[in-house]
């Protein structure tokens, strides 16, 4: 399965995908740390999570 992140950098729209929900969290914060925007992950099923839902998201998938 693909789980997608998007975020907003300095040079526009970026999206990159992972293979699992921890990489995607994980990628997920760089961006944030790195001062990236409007991060999001979003699931197979469209389900999209931002970044004050990153919790219920670790929850709903179990780590």
């Amino acid at each position: 399965m693909k789980f997608y992140i998007t975020a907003l950098d300095t040079s526009g729209t970026v999206t990159l995908h992972r293979d699992s929900v921890p990489a995607a969290i994980k990628k997920a914060s760089e961006l944030i740390s790195d001062g990236c925007l409007n991060v999001e992950i979003v699931m197979p099923d469209g389900a999209t999570y931002r970044r004050s839902e990153f919790e219920q998201l670790k929850e709903r998938i179990g780590v």
